[in-house]
């Protein structure tokens, strides 16, 4: 979001981007030729090596647009990355007290909300009212899959990714103050999410921004990073219901 973090964004909630979410892919792809498709090929390699390996934590702002209510909800707090493993976010609402608590990793997750008592929980199911499968795509591994096409646009360059069951349109777009930008639309059986992102480094720092919204439910998210990134414990990563270690 950020670079998982890298954090991106959009002009939904926060503005940020030249572009709000990623665009509806277009119908068909121009092939490139043998040399195109090597450079087209490297770049994308080059960006996957660019992402963060090592956990990395940092407060950050959130907002939340949730199209059952209407409400739009904003928040305070820290999130916890792990590339390709596990991230947890929690965020405290203007009173001070938890507004969320989310934890995600490749099979399982957790969110609770306690101030409606909600604890809910899954598996590799990303539930449509929840970011979840926002959260373990672009946070855990937002530039997975096999390249299965490519073309050089005028924005610059773009790439289908199929990864497992989901199909992803990734791009790169310009932002309104000069970072790197990325557009992603991933859909699965049916079901597109759209992320946007813009982050000035590899490393997440402050104002690196990401935005996410499901196209079918109309749930938006947008995360700003406040701080600079630390190293958190491994104690961050740990499911919240299991018990403390030595209890």
């Amino acid at each position: 979001m950020m670079r998982p973090l890298g954090v991106a964004a959009v002009a939904l909630v926060v503005g940020g981007c030249t572009r709000g979410t990623a665009p509806d892919a277009p119908s068909t792809w121009h092939s490139p030729d043998a040399r195109t498709w090597d450079v087209l090929r490297s770049e994308l390699r080059t960006r996957r090596a660019e992402r963060p390996t090592r956990p990395w934590s940092a407060e950050v702002r959130v907002a939340l647009h949730e199209p059952r209510t209407g409400r739009d909800v904003t928040g305070r707090g820290a999130i916890a990355v792990a590339p390709g493993r596990a991230m947890r976010m929690i965020l405290v609402g203007a009173a001070g007290a938890t507004m969320l608590d989310a934890w995600v990793d490749r099979d399982r997750w957790r969110v609770a909300v306690p101030a409606a008592g909600m604890v809910r929980r899954g598996g590799v199911d990303d539930p449509r009212d929840l970011p979840v499968g926002f959260l373990r795509w672009w946070l855990l591994s937002p530039l997975g899959g096999a390249l299965v096409a490519a073309e050089q646009t005028q924005e610059g360059p773009r790439w289908l990714l199929r990864d497992g069951g989901a199909v992803v349109d990734l791009r790169a777009v310009p932002c309104d103050d000069g970072a790197s930008g990325l557009a992603a639309s991933r859909s699965v059986e049916g079901h597109t999410e759209r992320v946007a992102e813009c982050a000035t480094a590899p490393e997440p720092r402050p104002g690196d921004r990401v935005e996410y919204e499901d196209a079918a439910t109309g749930l938006r998210v947008s995360i700003v990073v406040e701080s600079a990134v630390r190293v958190p414990s491994d104690e961050a990563f740990r499911d919240p219901d299991l018990p403390e270690q030595g209890s």
